[in-house]
């Protein structure tokens, strides 16, 4: 019983610790706001309260105020995101790699595009011109860091110079549609 009692009390120590967390840096969800996951932290702080309350066990934590229900659209650092992004916006527009890729997407085939991604990769870019245009913080927040997307970057231009400077294999025969493509 003290061990359950014990590890009930943990939980509610590390959910607080958690919606203080998150209401204060936000989170690294890709597909909800910070408001929301804050809402779903709050649950589990009622959830371990009312477990604590079964097992007649009030620790000091169990006295804690319940933090507040937020807007589910809240999102913590919100200028700051919107600033960082901007910052990234910038930094993809003058890089090397993705200057290269924007000029010889055109040199291959759908299929070699789709083969190294070419287009998905070239999309971070305008996808991340749509996040700031729609204020879309979540995805915004994606692109806080821009590391990972210049490796992307530097990744498929090595892909596409692979492809770019393949000798052409001469073909014997009639073409056929796929030739073309």
């Amino acid at each position: 019983m003290r061990d359950e009692r014990k590890e009930a009390e943990q939980k509610l120590i590390d959910s607080f610790s958690r919606w203080e967390h998150l209401y204060k840096y936000g989170g690294q969800d890709p597909n909800w706001e910070d408001g929301c996951n804050l809402n779903l932290v709050r649950n589990h702080i009622l959830i371990s309260r009312r477990k604590l309350e079964e097992l007649q066990y009030f620790p000091e934590i169990y006295n804690r105020d319940v933090p507040p229900e937020v807007d589910n659209k809240y999102m913590a650092r919100s200028d700051e995101i919107r600033k960082r992004a901007k910052q990234s916006l910038k930094t993809y527009l003058a890089d090397a790699y993705y200057l290269y890729l924007v000029e010889n997407a055109t040199r291959i085939s759908k299929k070699q595009n789709e083969n190294i991604c070419l287009s998905d990769v070239i999309g971070y870019v305008s996808g991340l011109k749509s996040f700031i245009e729609t204020d879309n913080l979540v995805r915004m927040r994606l692109h806080e860091n821009p590391d990972r997307y210049l490796d992307s970057f530097k990744l498929c231009r090595k892909e596409l110079e692979k492809i770019l400077h393949e000798p052409k294999s001469e073909k014997l025969g009639q073409l056929s549609i796929f030739d073309f493509i």
